[in-house]
């Protein structure tokens, strides 16, 4: 009888002991602070389609200040956007990112979204900005399709002061934003024209073909005063250069990167060994040539060659960049070329 009357009564205190627990569980819950109620996770733009862009890297030039007597460059390049999908593309948007986004802008397509469907192709053009709210120097940025599978498109662009004279960039920023990563051996405008080499300069005034194929000798800045410059090589016969020409920098293409050429930038002069020169038309005399003897001007070292890095500073086998100054003041950036498939001649 005692034994369970002790087991009732451990029943009982078991009993009152689980009601408190369930009190201040029920007590907890309702003294919590109440929580917000969650908002939904916003849902990401639809990505419709795949779109490539051609080229990849697109290369600007123009200036703050456009004399009015003067055809300034516009500093407008396009690209081709192509769908190379299964699906129709959607771009809903165009955005910038980088160092300088905000110095570049879409000018066509003007209204969007634009829809590209499989197989079909779109011309966008943009715009590296101009005014005289501007300032000078090189600007570098990408271009992202908002809407559609895109690889961002690199912009690099050079705004000068103005047109001519002081006016002009240094070739320390010419190569800057052509994505050639050396050092000139100056850091502003002008430079001697009697102290080389200088920076990474070679003495290099003669070359011979590196390999089979042709020679290329693509202009990629012309900071000069305008008018047709024919460019080529020559070859020497004793003491005289007996001359070829390849192209020509047409007139009004000046003060400009990239500038537009006629005729070609190509040649082969077989096993020979050659310099190049080109034949400044707007100047007094004529005739620049990589080989110092050669030059009548007022400038006897007229060519200043490098060896052509990429934008990581990494020489590029067999190419250079020969930078060209007829006048006297030392900006070598007259006439600015990249030459491939050449190596020094012995």
């Amino acid at each position: 009888m005692t034994r369970m009357m002790t087991r009732l009564r451990g029943s009982r205190s078991l009993e009152r002991m689980s009601v408190v627990c369930l009190c201040a569980a029920l007590m907890s819950c309702t003294e919590a602070t109440p929580q917000p109620p969650q908002m939904p996770t916003p849902m990401p733009t639809p990505i419709t389609g795949m779109v490539s862009a051609q080229p990849g890297e697109l290369i600007f030039s123009n200036v703050v200040v456009c004399p009015t007597t003067s055809t300034c460059p516009d500093g407008l390049q396009s690209l081709t956007v192509t769908n190379t999908g299964t699906d129709s593309a959607t771009i809903t948007g165009w955005t910038f990112t980088g160092l300088n986004p905000s110095e570049f802008e879409v000018i066509t397509p003007a209204a969007l979204p634009v829809t590209v469907e499989p197989g079909a192709a779109l011309t966008v053009q943009v715009h590296l900005k101009g005014q005289k709210s501007s300032s000078a120097g090189v600007f570098k940025a990408s271009l992202n399709a908002v809407g559609t599978a895109f690889s961002p498109v690199g912009l690099s662009g050079l705004r000068a002061n103005s047109m001519e004279g002081t006016n002009e960039p240094p070739m320390g920023q010419i190569a800057d934003a052509l994505g050639i990563k050396m050092n000139v051996g100056w850091p502003g405008l002008e430079s001697s024209t009697t102290t080389f080499p200088l920076g990474d300069e070679v003495i290099n005034p003669m070359f011979v073909k590196a390999g089979s194929g042709t020679v290329s000798m693509t202009p990629v800045a012309r900071y000069s005063p305008d008018g047709a410059t024919p460019f080529g090589y020559f070859t020497l016969s004793g003491t005289a250069a007996v001359r070829q020409t390849v192209g020509t920098l047409v007139a009004g293409q000046y003060q400009t990167l990239n500038p537009a050429v006629s005729g070609s930038t190509t040649f082969d002069p077989g096993t020979a060994a050659f310099g190049t020169y080109i034949d400044p038309q707007a100047y007094g005399y004529k005739f620049t040539y990589t080989k110092d003897s050669l030059n009548e001007g007022k400038t006897a070292h007229a060519v200043r060659v490098y060896p052509f890095k990429d934008s990581s500073g990494v020489a590029v086998a067999n190419a250079y960049l020969l930078a060209f100054e007829p006048s006297v003041n030392g900006d070598y950036q007259d006439a600015v070329f990249v030459i491939r498939n050449v190596k020094p001649a012995p």
